[in-house]
């Protein structure tokens, strides 16, 4: 029991001290915490939303299939709370702190029921202080909200797995549908989960398909308003998103490089749903050409050229607090010996962490088809943190082993 107090005081610092340096971070810079692109939208979609009762992002005159509406609703709320004003957004910013702290503590049970509780703490302790995570508490984008969300469905998917009941897999669809409504990258993901149940658990199929159906209709109910609201606005059944074109287009282009000769000039649609019809088309039809042009050399720009672009560098593109970018650099360095962890732990046991390991791998994977940069790869820092405690104590524990044997 003291140990157990011990280990839980000890987590609780890492969270209260991470916290206050969110907020310390927010009260300081308040609207400096920007990036004058996205969160500027989401900020329009959210105020437009309850002022109209009409779902925007681009454009005040049009309806939106470019995002989804979680997040945006998410802000609605806390100002219809708090207002507009600067109070409003000071408050989703203090919110957004206390979901941060969230995925300290969903990082700390996934690592502990993946090894053992010093692995957990070590974790936690990467986690709580890891810069980019402190400071994206404070910007307007779906980060904050997006991975804790992702790791609340991972780790009761994995308590679940030990515990499979129709009740906790309908929960799960409820997780899953939580996690796509705001970002729609991790929709594939109960293909992830029942690989996981076929060869670690050892599941048959049967039971592995009635909770596939308890978990898809907890997920259809949660999703279907959003459906019908995309049939009622372009007449078609839109599941997730239509932003598929512009990032696609942009990713044909070898890093991110446009030039007078080979940029592509085309005519926008009508509205924005087209236009990324549009793009979708001219990105496959730039993707054949390339690939005919240098088979091998678009091939690295699409596997090994994205997948630098999507790890080599921290989300943290402004400093604050004095905190020097290349001290931040050198904490993203640190955090990716995970992937020295991710193949120990793969070679020990690849089943029992197959779960997590092929969560980096897909979002890895589909990045790499459409952009891959620093931001999108900020939902797995931390599980590169769980792996990356992993490996240290594995480190030090063979250091110590040595040692007594000498």
């Amino acid at each position: 029991m003291k140990d157990r107090i011990r280990t839980y005081f000890i987590l609780g610092s890492f969270v209260l001290l991470s916290f206050a340096i969110k907020l310390i971070l927010i009260f300081k810079y308040g609207d400096q915490l920007t990036l004058s692109s996205d969160d500027l939208n989401y900020l329009k979609s959210a105020v437009y939303l309850l002022k109209k009762n009409m779902f925007v992002f681009h454009n005040y005159n049009e309806p939106t299939v470019f995002v989804m509406p979680l997040y945006p609703l998410f802000l609605s709320i806390v100002m219809k709370i708090f207002g507009y004003g600067t109070a409003g957004i000071q408050a989703i910013r203090v919110l957004q702190a206390v979901i941060s702290c969230v995925t300290i503590l969903m990082v700390f049970l996934i690592a502990k029921r993946l090894f053992d509780k010093k692995i957990a703490l070590f974790s936690a302790f990467l986690v709580s202080f890891y810069f980019p995570n402190i400071v994206t508490a404070g910007y307007l984008l779906t980060e904050t909200l997006f991975t804790a969300l992702l790791y609340i469905l991972l780790y009761y998917s994995l308590k679940f797995s030990d515990e499979p009941s129709y009740g906790n897999f309908a929960i799960l669809g409820v997780l899953w549908a939580a996690a796509v409504l705001c970002r729609p990258t991790v929709a594939p993901y109960p293909v992830l989960l029942f690989l996981y149940l076929l060869m670690h658990k050892r599941m048959k199929m049967g039971k592995l398909m009635k909770l596939g159906a308890a978990m898809s209709i907890s997920f259809i109910i949660i999703m279907s308003p959003w459906w019908v609201r995309n049939f009622m606005e372009y007449g078609e059944f839109i599941p997730l998103t239509a932003a598929s074109g512009n990032p696609m287009l942009q990713g044909t282009y070898v890093n991110y490089v446009q030039t007078p000769e080979n940029v592509v000039y085309y005519k926008l649609g009508e509205n924005a749903f087209e236009t990324n019809k549009i793009e979708v088309e001219i990105a496959k039809k730039r993707i054949r050409e390339e690939f005919k042009k240098d088979f091998s050399g678009y091939l690295k720009w699409f596997t090994i050229g994205k997948t630098k672009f999507f790890w080599q560098s921290p989300f943290y593109w402004r400093e604050f607090l004095n905190i020097d970018r290349s001290i931040v650099e050198l904490t993203h360095f640190f955090l990716l010996t995970g992937f020295a962890g991710i193949m120990l732990s793969a070679f020990k046991d690849f089943t029992k962490y197959m779960l997590p390991i092929s969560l980096i791998v897909f979002f890895n994977i589909i990045h790499c088809i459409y952009m891959a940069f620093d931001r999108y790869a900020f939902p797995l820092m931390p599980l590169m943190s769980i792996f990356c405690g992993y490996f240290a104590t594995s480190v030090i524990r063979f250091l110590k082993l040595r040692r007594y044997a000498s």
